[in-house]
Protein backbone atom coordinates (compact mmCIF):
# COMPACT_ATOMS: atom_id res chain seq x y z
CA UNK A 1 0.00 0.00 0.00
CA UNK A 2 2.88 2.67 0.79
CA UNK A 3 4.65 1.10 -2.44
CA UNK A 4 1.96 2.10 -4.21
CA UNK A 5 1.01 5.03 -2.57
CA UNK A 6 4.44 6.71 -3.26
CA UNK A 7 4.48 5.93 -6.77
CA UNK A 8 0.77 7.11 -6.81
CA UNK A 9 2.11 10.31 -5.34
CA UNK A 10 5.45 10.63 -7.49
CA UNK A 11 3.73 9.91 -10.69
CA UNK A 12 0.43 11.74 -10.46
CA UNK A 13 -1.56 8.73 -11.45
CA UNK A 14 -4.10 6.15 -10.73
CA UNK A 15 -3.51 2.14 -9.96
CA UNK A 16 -4.85 1.58 -13.89
CA UNK A 17 -3.04 4.14 -15.52
CA UNK A 18 0.06 3.51 -13.33
CA UNK A 19 -0.22 -0.48 -14.41
CA UNK A 20 0.08 0.84 -17.72
CA UNK A 21 3.34 2.23 -17.30
CA UNK A 22 4.42 -0.25 -15.11
CA UNK A 23 4.88 -3.67 -17.31
CA UNK A 24 1.23 -4.86 -17.76
CA UNK A 25 1.01 -2.65 -20.91
CA UNK A 26 -2.05 -1.62 -22.68
CA UNK A 27 -4.10 -4.36 -22.28
CA UNK A 28 -2.79 -5.49 -18.56
CA UNK A 29 -3.67 -1.74 -17.62
CA UNK A 30 -6.98 -2.82 -19.02
CA UNK A 31 -7.72 -5.82 -17.58
CA UNK A 32 -6.49 -4.48 -13.84
CA UNK A 33 -8.57 -1.61 -14.33
CA UNK A 34 -11.90 -4.56 -15.20
CA UNK A 35 -11.09 -6.10 -11.77
CA UNK A 36 -11.05 -3.11 -9.76
CA UNK A 37 -14.43 -1.88 -11.08
CA UNK A 38 -16.06 -5.29 -10.75
CA UNK A 39 -14.83 -4.98 -7.03
CA UNK A 40 -15.27 -1.28 -6.65
CA UNK A 41 -19.23 -1.33 -7.71
CA UNK A 42 -19.47 -4.42 -5.50
CA UNK A 43 -18.30 -2.46 -2.42
CA UNK A 44 -20.18 0.34 -3.44
CA UNK A 45 -23.53 -1.99 -3.10
CA UNK A 46 -22.54 -3.31 0.43
CA UNK A 47 -21.80 0.09 1.89
CA UNK A 48 -24.93 1.45 0.50
CA UNK A 49 -26.76 -1.29 1.52
CA UNK A 50 -25.70 -0.37 5.20
CA UNK A 51 -26.29 3.39 4.39
CA UNK A 52 -29.75 2.27 3.10
CA UNK A 53 -30.47 0.47 6.65
CA UNK A 54 -29.19 2.98 8.82
CA UNK A 55 -31.57 5.76 6.37
CA UNK A 56 -34.66 3.37 6.83
CA UNK A 57 -34.21 3.17 10.72
CA UNK A 58 -33.85 6.87 10.71
CA UNK A 59 -36.97 7.87 9.19
CA UNK A 60 -38.84 4.91 11.14
CA UNK A 61 -39.00 1.82 8.43
CA UNK A 62 -41.72 4.51 6.43
CA UNK A 63 -39.36 4.73 2.89
CA UNK A 64 -38.45 0.89 3.14
CA UNK A 65 -34.68 -1.05 2.32
CA UNK A 66 -35.29 -0.60 -1.71
CA UNK A 67 -36.37 2.92 -1.89
CA UNK A 68 -33.85 4.35 1.15
CA UNK A 69 -30.80 2.48 -1.16
CA UNK A 70 -32.62 4.45 -4.26
CA UNK A 71 -32.50 7.67 -2.30
CA UNK A 72 -28.89 6.62 -0.78
CA UNK A 73 -26.85 5.89 -3.82
CA UNK A 74 -28.04 8.46 -5.65
CA UNK A 75 -27.16 11.40 -3.10
CA UNK A 76 -23.47 9.57 -3.01
CA UNK A 77 -23.15 9.72 -6.80
CA UNK A 78 -24.26 13.27 -6.94
CA UNK A 79 -21.23 13.88 -4.45
CA UNK A 80 -18.54 11.98 -6.30
CA UNK A 81 -19.86 13.23 -9.62
CA UNK A 82 -18.44 16.74 -8.01
CA UNK A 83 -14.68 15.17 -8.08
CA UNK A 84 -11.94 15.31 -5.73
CA UNK A 85 -13.10 18.30 -3.69
CA UNK A 86 -16.17 16.96 -2.48
CA UNK A 87 -14.59 14.11 -0.78
CA UNK A 88 -12.13 16.30 0.85
CA UNK A 89 -15.08 17.84 2.40
CA UNK A 90 -17.26 15.35 2.88
CA UNK A 91 -13.62 13.46 5.08
CA UNK A 92 -13.25 16.84 6.82
CA UNK A 93 -16.76 16.60 9.10
CA UNK A 94 -16.65 12.49 8.92
CA UNK A 95 -13.18 11.82 10.26
CA UNK A 96 -13.57 13.93 13.41
CA UNK A 97 -16.68 12.78 14.11
CA UNK A 98 -16.48 9.41 13.68
CA UNK A 99 -13.58 9.55 16.38
CA UNK A 100 -15.40 11.35 19.10
CA UNK A 101 -18.29 8.91 18.96
CA UNK A 102 -15.59 5.88 19.03
CA UNK A 103 -14.22 7.22 21.51
CA UNK A 104 -18.00 8.22 23.53
CA UNK A 105 -18.81 4.41 22.81
CA UNK A 106 -15.43 2.89 23.92
CA UNK A 107 -15.95 4.70 27.18
CA UNK A 108 -19.51 3.70 28.21
CA UNK A 109 -18.56 -0.19 26.94
CA UNK A 110 -15.55 -0.30 29.02
CA UNK A 111 -17.15 1.24 32.15
CA UNK A 112 -19.56 -1.68 32.53
CA UNK A 113 -17.40 -4.53 31.20
CA UNK A 114 -13.61 -5.81 31.73
CA UNK A 115 -11.10 -5.75 29.08
CA UNK A 116 -10.13 -9.22 30.03
CA UNK A 117 -13.78 -10.54 30.25
CA UNK A 118 -14.88 -9.11 26.52
CA UNK A 119 -11.15 -10.47 25.14
CA UNK A 120 -11.66 -13.73 27.04
CA UNK A 121 -15.04 -14.36 26.08
CA UNK A 122 -16.35 -17.23 23.76
CA UNK A 123 -17.94 -15.18 20.65
CA UNK A 124 -21.50 -16.38 19.75
CA UNK A 125 -22.56 -17.15 16.72
CA UNK A 126 -21.84 -20.45 13.87
CA UNK A 127 -17.99 -20.72 13.97
CA UNK A 128 -15.88 -19.76 10.99
CA UNK A 129 -13.49 -21.41 9.37
CA UNK A 130 -9.29 -20.35 9.72
CA UNK A 131 -9.33 -20.34 5.70
CA UNK A 132 -12.84 -17.82 5.74
CA UNK A 133 -11.87 -15.85 8.23
CA UNK A 134 -8.63 -15.13 6.40
CA UNK A 135 -10.38 -14.48 3.30
CA UNK A 136 -12.68 -11.96 4.99
CA UNK A 137 -9.44 -10.00 6.28
CA UNK A 138 -7.43 -10.23 3.02
CA UNK A 139 -9.78 -9.44 1.02
CA UNK A 140 -11.86 -6.60 3.07
CA UNK A 141 -8.32 -4.62 2.37
CA UNK A 142 -6.85 -6.16 -0.34
CA UNK A 143 -8.54 -3.28 -3.24
CA UNK A 144 -8.06 -0.75 -0.46
CA UNK A 145 -4.28 -0.84 -0.87
CA UNK A 146 -4.68 -1.33 -4.47
CA UNK A 147 -6.13 2.16 -5.11
CA UNK A 148 -4.12 4.16 -2.69
CA UNK A 149 -2.61 5.99 -5.91
CA UNK A 150 -5.86 7.16 -6.59
CA UNK A 151 -6.14 9.27 -3.63
CA UNK A 152 -2.08 9.48 -3.01
CA UNK A 153 -1.89 11.42 -6.21
CA UNK A 154 -3.14 13.78 -4.65
CA UNK A 155 0.12 14.32 -2.35
CA UNK A 156 2.30 17.12 -2.14
CA UNK A 157 5.09 15.06 -1.08
CA UNK A 158 6.23 11.31 -0.07
CA UNK A 159 6.10 11.74 3.83
CA UNK A 160 2.38 12.94 3.40
CA UNK A 161 2.09 9.63 1.76
CA UNK A 162 3.61 7.79 4.69
CA UNK A 163 1.55 9.41 7.50
CA UNK A 164 -2.05 8.82 5.70
CA UNK A 165 -0.84 4.97 4.67
CA UNK A 166 0.56 4.72 8.38
CA UNK A 167 -1.87 6.27 10.00
CA UNK A 168 -5.08 4.74 8.10
CA UNK A 169 -3.47 1.19 9.24
CA UNK A 170 -2.45 1.41 12.47
CA UNK A 171 -5.67 3.65 13.26
CA UNK A 172 -8.78 2.47 11.17
CA UNK A 173 -6.85 -1.30 11.00
CA UNK A 174 -6.04 -2.20 14.26
CA UNK A 175 -7.40 0.07 16.69
CA UNK A 176 -10.56 0.76 14.94
CA UNK A 177 -11.22 -2.82 14.33
CA UNK A 178 -10.25 -4.06 17.46
CA UNK A 179 -12.58 -1.66 19.31
CA UNK A 180 -15.45 -2.69 16.86
CA UNK A 181 -14.89 -6.40 18.21
CA UNK A 182 -15.35 -5.80 21.71
CA UNK A 183 -18.33 -3.67 21.32
CA UNK A 184 -19.89 -6.46 18.90
CA UNK A 185 -18.70 -8.69 21.65
CA UNK A 186 -20.43 -6.60 24.74
CA UNK A 187 -23.43 -5.77 22.33
CA UNK A 188 -24.07 -9.56 21.24
CA UNK A 189 -24.42 -8.14 17.77
CA UNK A 190 -22.65 -7.62 14.55
CA UNK A 191 -25.02 -5.70 13.25
CA UNK A 192 -23.41 -1.42 12.62
CA UNK A 193 -26.56 0.05 13.40
CA UNK A 194 -27.51 -1.39 16.05
CA UNK A 195 -24.47 -1.27 17.54
CA UNK A 196 -23.94 2.32 16.55
CA UNK A 197 -27.72 3.52 18.17
CA UNK A 198 -27.53 1.65 21.48
CA UNK A 199 -24.50 2.89 22.37
CA UNK A 200 -24.64 6.45 21.25
CA UNK A 201 -28.24 7.05 19.84
CA UNK A 202 -29.53 9.39 16.95
CA UNK A 203 -25.34 10.87 16.90
CA UNK A 204 -24.37 7.07 16.51
CA UNK A 205 -26.51 6.67 13.37
CA UNK A 206 -25.59 10.09 12.03
CA UNK A 207 -22.64 9.14 12.23
CA UNK A 208 -22.71 5.48 10.66
CA UNK A 209 -24.10 7.32 7.51
CA UNK A 210 -20.75 10.22 7.26
CA UNK A 211 -18.64 6.96 7.91
CA UNK A 212 -20.49 4.57 5.01
CA UNK A 213 -20.29 8.35 2.65
CA UNK A 214 -16.98 8.57 3.39
CA UNK A 215 -16.04 5.06 2.82
CA UNK A 216 -18.37 4.81 -0.43
CA UNK A 217 -17.59 7.63 -1.97
CA UNK A 218 -13.65 6.45 -2.67
CA UNK A 219 -15.21 3.18 -3.95
CA UNK A 220 -16.85 4.56 -6.10
CA UNK A 221 -14.44 7.33 -7.33
CA UNK A 222 -11.64 5.02 -7.76
CA UNK A 223 -13.97 2.45 -9.81
CA UNK A 224 -14.91 5.43 -12.17
CA UNK A 225 -11.30 6.02 -12.41
CA UNK A 226 -10.61 2.12 -13.48
CA UNK A 227 -13.31 2.61 -16.13
CA UNK A 228 -12.37 5.24 -17.98
CA UNK A 229 -8.98 3.99 -17.95
CA UNK A 230 -10.78 0.61 -19.42
CA UNK A 231 -12.64 2.43 -22.24
CA UNK A 232 -9.78 4.55 -23.23
CA UNK A 233 -7.74 1.47 -23.46
CA UNK A 234 -10.24 -0.66 -25.48
CA UNK A 235 -11.48 2.07 -27.84
CA UNK A 236 -8.95 4.82 -27.34
CA UNK A 237 -11.82 7.34 -26.41
CA UNK A 238 -11.65 9.19 -23.66
CA UNK A 239 -14.92 9.31 -21.49
CA UNK A 240 -16.02 12.07 -19.33
CA UNK A 241 -15.30 10.89 -15.71
CA UNK A 242 -18.36 12.42 -14.52
CA UNK A 243 -20.97 10.60 -16.85
CA UNK A 244 -19.19 7.05 -15.45
CA UNK A 245 -19.81 7.72 -12.48
CA UNK A 246 -23.11 8.92 -12.93
CA UNK A 247 -23.38 5.40 -14.89
CA UNK A 248 -21.83 3.29 -12.59
CA UNK A 249 -23.60 4.86 -9.78
CA UNK A 250 -26.97 3.52 -11.06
Amino acid sequence: SLGLGLAGSREGLSTSLLARWCGFGRFGSVLIGILLTISLVGWFGVQNAVFAHSLDYALGGRLGFTWSAVLAGGALTVLVAFGFRALSWAAKITVPLFFLVIGWISFGILQEHTLSHLVTRLPMGAPMTLGAGATIVAGGYMVGALITPDISRFCQNGRHVFWMTLISIIVGEFIFNGIAILVARALNTADVVTIMTQSAGWIGLLTVILATTKNNDACLYSSSLSLANVVEGVTCRKLSRTKLTIILGV
